[in-house]
């Protein structure tokens, strides 16, 4: 009886023995900048083949007990594709936990390969999925140790969704945590899923890792990751995965106005303003020439690597005598170009970028290069280079002059930035509501019970105004207080309604506890009026003037105080807490 052919181990047979494996790339980026930090290698089958799927494919070598080798020939096909990755960007590639104790994947073949094919092993993050249950964690986190001290990254995936959870984590130290698209799917419509992931967050920057969001297919899912706080993300919304490695992504304008949104509150100059020309060579300028450099001027701490005036590479001195005195370092590189020895992926900024932010992106650097030196282009060529002591000595000075404008009581910005608020969504084009929130009665409050609880009173204003915004509105919403009982909410005219009402009713739901027992079982206080009459005097309450461009014109802030005032002498005209909203048209 002739025995019957599986026509799926056939094929199997011949993907292994032909190493017939596709790689494809997906970019990570960060939610931060925009800017690519890697790309993921993908491995598919043939292409046409019933196996095709990586899930069919990885599910039949499992089946006939062809995974290690399978997913090493994946992980040769994926570092050899991975030849023409540039500019220092990781390749995230994907690793049964058990393959750490593979002999040829520890010590050999691999090795062997990274070598002969000149990738850095720092570039290279070993991502092992969560999907398989780890048992000796004692053992397993030695494995991964002997991969970190030889540079390079781990990566844990599909945290949230695969069978040792936490524990995982807790027990080894990842470089970056990849949360599994099941957390990240609708993100933006579930606070369950929201809440969890602030917990990772967290603890990724208790323990000095990265979170990467997988499978990021909204905007919505987007726009919201993006307001927790995660570091990278992966999705189709991004990127699919692609033969070629993707660098023009239009998600990254996206990405960059949202945070631009976040940092514009603290005022200051542009980075390029405080760069300073610095030392350049070429490439093939010698490393001894470089070291000669450092040792004739102590104040030198960095040399930029120019080809042409385009920014090639940056040469630390620390790092330029770290690496030269190893065994060997002096006798290798002190006679060869400095290109091998310069770091090919130093932070490059443009001249009009907020000092904020780059004061934000250089501080998320992995830790090796937390204290270079930033490169600063102007018009796509290299202009200049600031140190991180310049950096973080102008940023303090900032925070100092924005913390001048805050009003002291309160703490939320004063007049100057409210201003500028108004002013910038004005030259923006932006539609948007200004919210003037005044208190009613609070001078006869003030009289009677003294200007410290008075005080007490305009916190909690500002509290509620903070609590409402972070419940009801969104991250791009501004709140300040002008001084004494006025305040100001801006928002978009989608919500300005909404953010009203909701400010009324916290108000008047909690202000009562502000007054005595008696006070509250009248409803009043007794006060003197103007005339020094004894008068009663409602509770305080809140009036608000809704001022927004949705129907008419507006040139600047001025034209927004005229008409606030005109609106809140009719709310202040009537009984108790209201809002009043400008709908007239030019």
């Amino acid at each position: 009886m002739q025995e019957e052919i599986d026509p799926i181990f056939e094929e199997l047979k011949n993907i292994i023995a032909t190493k017939n494996i596709r790689t494809v790339f997906q970019p990570i980026i960060s939610m931060k900048t925009g800017e690519v930090l890697g790309y993921e290698a993908l491995s598919r089958g043939p292409e046409g083949s019933p196996l095709e799927s990586p899930i069919e494919l990885f599910a039949a070598a499992e089946k006939y007990r062809m995974l290690f080798t399978l997913e090493r020939i994946c992980r040769e096909k994926a570092l050899i594709n991975s030849r023409e990755i540039k500019n220092g960007h990781k390749i995230f590639i994907n690793i049964n936990p058990y393959v750490v104790y593979d002999p040829e994947f520890k010590g050999g073949v691999t090795r062997s390969l990274i070598e002969e094919l000149k990738l850095s092993q720092k570039n290279i993050v070993i991502e092992l999925t969560e999907r398989a249950s780890i048992n000796d964690y004692r053992g397993f986190r030695q494995a991964l140790d002997h991969y970190k001290e030889q540079g390079y990254n781990i990566a844990i995936d599909d945290t949230g969704a695969g069978y040792s959870g936490l524990q995982t984590i807790v027990s080894i130290s990842y470089d970056y945590i990849k949360i599994d698209r099941s957390l990240i799917q609708n993100i933006d419509k579930d606070p369950v899923k929201q809440a969890l992931l602030e917990v990772f967050i967290k603890f990724a920057r208790k323990i000095d890792s990265k979170v990467i969001a997988e499978g990021i297919e909204t905007i919505g899912e987007l726009d919201t990751l993006i307001d927790l706080g995660v570091d990278y993300g992966q999705g189709f919304i991004i990127a699919k995965p692609s033969d070629d490695f993707i660098k023009d992504l239009p998600i990254v304008n996206f990405i960059a106005q949202k945070n631009r949104r976040k940092t514009q509150h603290i005022p200051g100059p542009f980075i390029g303003e405080i760069a300073q020309r610095g030392i350049a060579v070429t490439p093939e300028t010698q490393t001894a020439a470089v070291a000669q450099m450092f040792e004739k001027c102590d104040s030198l701490h960095s040399v930029v690597v120019l080809e042409g005036n385009k920014p090639l590479g940056l040469v630390m001195r620390d790092k330029l005598y770290s690496r030269l005195g190893t065994q060997y370092g002096y006798a290798v590189f002190m006679g060869r170009a400095v290109k091998l020895v310069m770091d090919d992926n130093p932070m490059i900024v443009d001249f009009y970028t907020p000092i904020e932010e780059v004061s934000q992106r250089a501080m998320e650097r992995e830790i090796s290069n937390i204290y270079d030196c930033i490169i600063v282009e102007k018009d796509g060529e290299y202009f200049g280079i600031v140190s991180i002591r310049n950096l973080l000595e102008k940023f303090a000075r900032l925070q100092i002059e924005h913390a001048k404008n805050l009003n002291p009581l309160t703490n939320l910005p004063g007049n100057p930035i409210i201003e500028r608020e108004i002013t910038e969504r004005i030259e923006k084009g932006e539609f948007f509501s200004v919210l003037y929130i005044d208190l009613d009665n609070f001078k006869p409050y003030n009289d009677c019970y003294g200007y410290k609880k008075g005080d007490e009173v305009l916190t909690f204003t500002s509290d509620v105004l903070k609590k409402v915004v972070d419940e009801w509105g969104s991250e791009e919403d501004f709140i300040g207080h002008i001084g004494g009982d006025d305040f100001v909410v801006v928002t978009s005219p989608q919500k300005d309604e909404l953010i009203s009402q909701n400010i009324i009713k916290k108000f008047d739901e909690q202000i009562s506890r502000f007054y005595t027992e008696e006070d509250r079982k009248n409803g009043y206080i007794t006060a003197r009026d103007r005339q020094g009459n004894l008068s009663k005097k409602p509770f305080v309450s809140v009036s608000i003037a809704i001022v927004t461009n949705e129907y008419r014109h507006i040139e600047n802030h001025l034209q927004v105080s005229e008409i606030a005032a005109e609106l809140k002498e009719y709310a202040k005209s009537q009984k108790g807490s209201t809002f009043v909203k400008d709908r007239r048209r030019n």
